[in-house]
């Protein structure tokens, strides 16, 4: 009797600590952080085709605020094939916006990557892009 009421116990102490456990949930690298920033990428054309492309990105903080007046360099580099890629500054275009004009030689899979600085932000993703 006296073990059974151990286990009971044990038992309840599990389930009332994994329910207090709450918190942020973890983020793709195992981290609880909020992510900073958040970076969306449009393309004009719309897909994507091989020649010249405008890479529009739309640049928001945690809180869903336009970051301006950031510096931001993009890389982009060909998945498949090495030795294609190609980088640059980004223009600010107000309001978040920030675009820049690459390009692409080849239609395949291509990897941006976004680096954005400003005051103490230094922050950078990793973006996939496929072009047509």
């Amino acid at each position: 009797m006296r073990k059974l009421f151990f286990i009971s116990i044990f038992v309840l102490a599990s389930v009332l600590l994994a329910a207090c456990g709450g918190g942020a949930a973890p983020a793709a690298d195992g981290t609880t952080e909020q992510k900073l920033v958040n970076i969306q990428v449009e393309t004009k054309p719309s897909p994507a085709m091989m020649g010249n492309v405008e890479l529009v990105f739309t640049i928001t903080d945690a809180n869903g605020s336009p970051i301006e007046g950031a510096t931001v360099d993009v890389s982009v580099d060909h998945i498949d094939m090495t030795g294609m890629g190609m980088s640059g500054v980004a223009t600010d275009q107000g309001g978040g916006r920030y675009s820049i004009k690459a390009d692409f030689s080849m239609s395949g899979n291509w990897e941006l990557t976004v680096h954005v600085r400003k005051d103490g932000l230094d922050f950078q993703e990793d973006l996939d892009i496929k072009i047509q």
